[in-house]
């Protein structure tokens, strides 16, 4: 309404009131009456439509507060789930380490050629770091006491960098 005043160059100064509407307050000239009424109601409407698209847009903005705090708890969440995870596979790796030393000790104490054949049956990776983690003058017996094909690879394999074995 103040906007509709502004533009007129009416409101307060033709005794406007509050909730009195434009038109009614304002005194034309007769011959002006019908175009500026035409006027007055478009910008009416204008103003409408103007107020129904600022309700809309802070209803979307309230939901997108409301969607924001959501994903903000959600990470948290998820955060936390991560941690959880994280501390999991240490732990899992702990054991399993703990299970590859007992592993060793176990392959130390057998005799070579038995140790040999155990060994050479196991998965080459878990072979590698057995034979890794052995005393060097045992390990050596034992890859002597396999066939010289798998003594070969694994050897090999226990001269690359850890990263790449």
């Amino acid at each position: 309404m103040l906007l509709l005043a502004l533009l007129c160059g009416c409101g307060s100064a033709i005794g406007q009131d509050e909730g009195v509407p434009l038109a009614e307050a304002a005194s034309w000239p007769e011959g002006d009456t019908r175009g500026m009424q035409e006027l007055v109601d478009r910008l009416e409407t204008r103003e409408r439509a103007l107020d129904r698209r600022e309700a809309s847009a802070e209803a979307r903005e309230a939901e997108l507060r409301e969607v924001e705090t959501r994903i903000e708890e959600r990470l948290v969440e998820l955060e936390t789930l991560r941690s959880e995870i994280e501390t999991l596979l240490d732990d899992g790796d702990e054991v399993r380490k703990a299970r590859v030393r007992a592993l060793i000790k176990m392959v130390e104490s057998m005799r070579a050629s038995d140790a040999g054949t155990f060994v050479a049956e196991l998965e080459e990776d878990l072979a590698v770091e057995v034979l890794d983690g052995m005393n060097t003058s045992k390990a050596g017996k034992v890859l002597a006491s396999m066939e010289p094909d798998k003594a070969a690879s694994l050897a090999e394999r226990l001269t690359l960098p850890t990263l790449q074995r």
